[in-house]
């Protein structure tokens, strides 16, 4: 419970970064926008968001079975899915799509899950309800990810 406690502040800390970039991003609109449009430019943001996560997952604990790994993010999961199913049922029921005059519903599960968020605009992928269903499960692998490599740099180390 503890390492699932610790995934949900590192969640947050990534979250609240990545807000803060999406605010400087649409300030500076004008004038960083030429290089924000840029498909390398936009590879490498994608690229350090996801890598923000299994980075992150390299600050939690090993004490427990490494079969686990994987469910170090489940409180992560289990928010963004009450987060998803409240919104959903409000929102139309609709899995397919989101209307333009519903989508406002939409903007707290969105915030929660900024990083993703912006990956998703970053590559042109059109978000769905059910892209949204998928997203609640991706903070989970990709910090079980970090610690997967944790655990393997510490055996590496150990081995030398």
């Amino acid at each position: 419970m503890r390492n699932n406690l610790k995934a949900l502040v590192l969640h947050s800390i990534i979250v609240v970064v990545s807000f803060i970039l999406l605010i400087i991003f649409v300030a500076t609109g004008p004038t960083l926008g030429k290089y924000t449009t840029n498909i390398i430019s936009r590879l490498v943001l994608v690229i350090l968001l996801i890598i923000s996560y299994v980075y992150m997952g390299t600050f939690l604990d090993i004490n427990k079975d490494k079969r686990y790994d994987f469910f170090v993010g489940s409180i992560i999961a289990i928010i963004g899915i009450g987060l998803w199913i409240y919104t959903f049922f409000i929102s139309g029921k609709n899995l397919l799509e989101v209307p333009i005059e519903l989508s406002e519903y939409w903007i707290l599960f969105n915030v929660y899950y900024t990083p993703f968020t912006m990956i998703y605009f970053l590559l042109s992928i059109p978000v769905t309800p059910l892209l949204s269903l998928c997203t609640n499960l991706f903070p989970s692998l990709l910090m079980g990810l970090g610690l997967m490599f944790k655990r393997l740099r510490i055996r590496l180390r150990e081995k030398i």
